[in-house]
């Protein structure tokens, strides 16, 4: 796959992700393939584990969740990737055995795979436990049988001596268990013979058999080799159709157990024998694992997911013999007589199996895995609890349950959930909203939630890509993180967060207006309550600093300049704005307001009043401005040109008065009028 990029900021490494897919989104084809998204996920979870970073200072602790992390999110990749997967194609194992009655038990077994997608799926999950399980080295075993043990009954039988001493009598390979005959190995022989079933053991466990049949056969153990090859099914390519079988093929080659539901039944009883080992009858019961033998397997069972792995094991196991048990009959399955006669009457039944008709099968998944979920509960550390919670839910295909769950969370002030947790599960509701999986999701809160936090850590620029994620509440969610930003913020970051709905497909124009609705409402909570009262503005000054409220309307007026779409409503909005301004003796806020709009703005409005209007008001509140500049220069000062300054701003302030009180206040005027008024204006 492409290799993902690592940052030291993983909310920015996550939002490439999403960006890198988000054109792909509703094709689920891309999106859970091996290159698609969730394995985008996981890719960036492996390298934040491995890598350094000089910004980047990680505890042993945080790599290890980061690695259960990654493995989650490739469970997730492999189990949906499955259930895209065609199902009920071919042939089922009922026309295969009424076409051929010798079809070997591997394409029987196949077979029922296609039309059981729940086995198959549990198969796929089992693989990805294997693959998880960190390898063993093999442990250094020599190639003689017994070496010390043969040499210590060689040494007395040349001494003479008869009596026993401990040891074993014979060599076989039942001598230490044999019922009746105590006898032990040499101690050296006894450590190699358990740090040998150990491996095997861990082997199985990592799905690698036949790196296990190969120790067997180095360590001199054929029969635990071929106890191993037992758990292969029949395979005969040449039977599997004799209508396209080569004639011309004079050599038969086949491999497998042809018994194989025998010789399950036999590591079955072996398992639960008394005189076995703990370490064999669990390998015993690890090759034919079923619920009835898991006693014998959960001992050696450390982890959670060798838990989880024993226990798929034991459903897989039992529903494959389940399945092959229904050809019991056949040829390679003879069964009783009975058996014989209710195969020839389902073979001459014409019904064909449901595909996914398995409600029975799912309360005893949910009976086995149940007690899985309270060992997921087990530890201090509650990302880890949530991400075993998430595996399971994955499974037991119970994610909308879960992610209800998660939002619960949020309700729970004293218990909130870490951030570590929200990321993963904003990124797992992203990832099923982008593949369709909507019957799996709950509400949004759990993304709304997963933005507050972008907010508070400052990464705004990322805000909008997550916000277009929620649909028609996305323009109110965005509108309200840009009314939100610090009132300090440069116009420039202003501008930059509202074209950067543009990338992720909002609509900038609603965005831009409810930006604007959103910075008056915050407005009006910060004011005092209105008396009704005008007030004296002789007695107010036009140059004090803004207050929080004057600064969030003067803003609700700058998210309509920055995208052409909103610029036709800058003046009749600013018009409101200015007029509620002055009623109120807001003086300097209005004077700011005026200030910050240029005059190309003016020409933008559709309604020339409105421009008539705009332009009145701002000779006003440039004359008002004058006068706070006349203020400070009309001291006597000493130096020589001040005369000359202060005769020229009288002048200028006779002539802006002169202006504003012969102009036609609120009386419409034709449209040359309003074309020769921002001429008249200076310049502003």
């Amino acid at each position: 796959m492409d290799k993902a990029i690592v940052t030291s900021n993983i909310y920015r490494d996550f939002a490439q992700g999403v960006e890198k897919f988000q054109k792909d989104r509703g094709n689920p084809d891309v999106l859970v393939s091996a290159r698609g998204l969730a394995a985008t996920f996981r890719e960036i979870c492996i390298r934040r584990a491995t890598r350094r970073h000089s910004g980047q200072s990680l505890k042993e602790e945080e790599r290890r969740l980061l690695r259960l992390e990654a493995e989650t999110w490739e469970l997730l990749q492999r189990v949906y990737e499955h259930r895209r997967k065609p199902q009920g194609e071919g042939r089922t194992t009922q026309e295969m055995l009424k076409a051929n009655a010798y079809t070997p038990t591997l394409a029987l077994y196949q077979s029922s795979l296609s039309y059981s997608p729940r086995l198959a799926e549990l198969c796929e999950i089992q693989k990805w436990l294997e693959s998880i399980y960190r390898p063993i080295e093999p442990p250094l075993l020599t190639n003689e049988y017994w070496k010390f043990t043969t040499m210590d009954l060689k040494q007395k039988r040349r001494q003479g001596q008869t009596t026993r001493t401990g040891y074993v009598r014979t060599l076989d390979p039942d001598a230490v268990n044999r019922i009746g005959d105590s006898g032990v190995l040499n101690a050296d022989d006894a450590e190699e013979e358990k740090s040998l079933l150990n491996s095997l053991f861990q082997h199985i466990r990592a799905g690698k058999l036949e790196d296990a049949i190969e120790i067997c056969q180095t360590a001199a153990r054929p029969w635990r080799a071929a106890l191993l090859r037992g758990s292969y099914q029949l395979r005969w390519d040449s039977l599997n159709d004799l209508s396209e079988r080569d004639t011309g093929v004079s050599e038969e080659i086949w491999s497998g157990n042809r018994r194989w539901i025998l010789w399950r039944q036999m590591c079955a009883e072996a398992s639960m024998s008394s005189s076995l080992s703990t370490t064999d009858k669990a390998l015993h019961a690890s090759i034919a694992p079923s619920v009835y033998t898991l006693p014998a397997l959960l001992p050696m069972c450390h982890t959670w997911e060798d838990h989880l792995w024993a226990r798929l094991g034991a459903l897989i196991g039992d529903r494959v013999e389940m399945k092959l048990g229904e050809t019991a009959g056949g040829f390679w399955n003879p069964g009783s007589f009975r058996d014989r006669l209710a195969l020839r009457a389902r073979l001459e039944s014409d019904v064909k199996p449901f595909v996914g008709q398995e409600s029975d099968w799912e309360s005893v998944i949910a009976h086995q895995l149940d007690e899985l979920s309270d060992m997921a509960v087990e530890t201090s550390d509650p990302v880890e609890d949530f991400l075993r919670r998430s595996q399971l839910g994955v499974i037991c295909r119970k994610m909308k349950s879960l992610l209800i769950e998660v939002e619960d969370a949020f309700k729970d002030s004293e218990e909130s959930l870490p951030v570590e947790s929200l990321r993963f599960f904003a990124h797992l509701w992203l990832f099923l909203n982008m593949i369709n999986a909507s019957n799996e999701l709950s509400s949004t809160r759990i993304i709304e939630k997963y933005i507050e936090v972008l907010q508070q850590s400052g990464e705004r620029d990322i805000v909008a890509l997550y916000t277009s994620f929620l649909g028609h509440a996305a323009i109110r969610k965005y509108a309200d993180f840009l009314a939100s930003m610090p009132l300090g913020s440069p116009n420039s970051e202003l501008d930059r967060a509202l074209r950067s709905a543009v990338a992720y497909h909002l609509d900038v124009r609603l965005v831009a207006e409810e930006a604007s609705r959103l910075s008056r409402d915050r407005a009006a909570k910060l004011l005092p309550p209105d008396i009704g009262k005008l007030p004296d503005l002789s007695q107010v000054e036009s140059k004090q600093s803004l207050t929080d409220a004057e600064k969030h309307i003067v803003r609700s007026i700058a998210w309509l300049r920055f995208h052409a779409s909103t610029h036709a409503l800058i003046i009749p909005r600013s018009n409101e704005a200015i007029r509620w301004l002055l009623c109120h003796g807001h003086i300097s806020a209005a004077i700011q307001l005026s200030a910050d709009l240029p005059k190309a703005d003016t020409n933008e409005s559709g309604d020339h009043v409105h421009a008539i209007e705009y332009l009145l008001y701002r000779k006003l509140l440039a004359l008002w401005d004058n006068l706070s500049a006349f203020e400070k220069i009309k001291e006597p000062q000493t130096a020589l040109n001040w005369k000359r300054r202060l005769e020229d701003q009288i002048q200028r302030l006779f002539d802006d008065f002169v202006e504003v009180v012969t102009m036609d206040w609120g009386i419409e005027s034709d449209e040359s009028d309003v074309e020769d008024g921002p001429a008249a204006d200076g310049g502003m």
